[in-house]
Formats: C-alpha cells, structure tokens, sequence
C-alpha cells in the first residue's frame, strides 16, 4: 500500500485523463499528483530519455541500472532489468553492474557505471572518471547522461517517498491495448 494514495483520476485534468488512458504504471499514477505543466513535462524527458538517438538504449540503461541500485529502487529494478536485456545487456553484464564488478564489463559500460555512481554518491565525478568516460563518450552523450542520471534519481526518489507499488506489468511485457507511457 503507498504512503499517499494514488490520485482519484476523475478529478484530473481533462487533459491528464487523456494522459493516463490506458497505462497500468503506478508511477505515472502517481505523478499526476504534479501540476499539469510538471505531469507533462516529466512525461516529456521520459520520451526523450526512451529516445536511441538521445542514449544508446544499452548506455541509458546501465545509468538507470546503477541509479537504481544505489538508490535501493526494487520498483526501478523492476522495471529496467528486462529492458537492460532488451538493450542488449546480458544476464552478466546486468549481475556485474549491480554487484559493482566493473572487472568483468568492457571498459565503456565500467566508465559508465563509475561515472554514474560518482554523479549520485558525490554530486559531481572525479577528474580522472570524467575523463575515463570521456574516452568512450561524445560531450553530448556525457550530458545526456547526466540529465537522464538526475531523472531516474527524481523517479526513485518519487517511488521512495510515496510507497508506490511495484506495478503487475513490467514495461517489457505490457498487455495488449496498452501504451507504453515510457515510448
């Protein structure tokens, strides 16, 4: 049970009923408690976070995979674990990023991983991870990663504070009939 219940959604918006048709995602049940600007806003980043040519789905997901982990979000985890395989992650480059065995992932996805970790443990990486990553990464990517970072930690941190649920569908295996609210 959530700590603060879910929005009774008939009293929404118009335009955020039209939103929510459809997604069984507790977390988006949740965020309508937002403001419409704020609801549709945070909708947007996810799409454009969901978006291959913003992040490499596989670079994306070991960011969500590591904030999720250090984040203790089991709701995240949910979530992204079946999309890190469908992005390509195996089962043990997926064990080794949560265990923080960076030994046994190529040298791109550990400077991810280290570079994401530092982002959420200390605000801001060393020089020397900045700089790892950049050897793998355009700036481009490096920024989108960090905005995709401070995402998933608002999401988990969403999750943390109101109890949301761990959902009955992951994203990988949504019913038929219904949208992905996440693109």
């Amino acid at each position: 049970m959530p700590r603060i219940p879910y929005p009774d959604l008939t009293k929404l918006p118009e335009r955020m009923q039209i939103m929510l048709a459809g997604t069984p995602l507790n977390i988006v049940r949740m965020g309508a408690h937002a403001s419409p600007p704020l609801f549709e806003a945070q909708g947007q980043l996810g799409y454009a976070i969901a978006d291959p040519e913003v992040l490499d789905p596989k670079v994306r997901e070991t960011a969500v995979l590591r904030v999720a982990h250090l984040s203790n979000s089991d709701y995240e985890l949910h979530q992204h674990i079946p999309l890190a395989g469908m992005a390509g992650l195996t089962d043990q480059e997926i064990e080794a990023i949560g265990a923080q065995d960076y030994a046994a992932l190529n040298p791109k996805t550990a400077a991810i991983c280290r570079f994401t970790d530092e982002v959420v443990l200390n605000l801001s990486p060393s020089d020397a991870t900045l700089a790892g990553l950049r050897e793998h990464v355009s700036d481009q990517v490096l920024v989108n990663l960090v905005l995709t970072i401070g995402n998933y930690m608002s999401i988990a941190r969403l999750i943390a504070t109101t109890g949301i649920e761990i959902d009955e569908y992951r994203l990988d295996h949504l019913p038929s009939g219904i949208d992905d609210p996440a693109g």
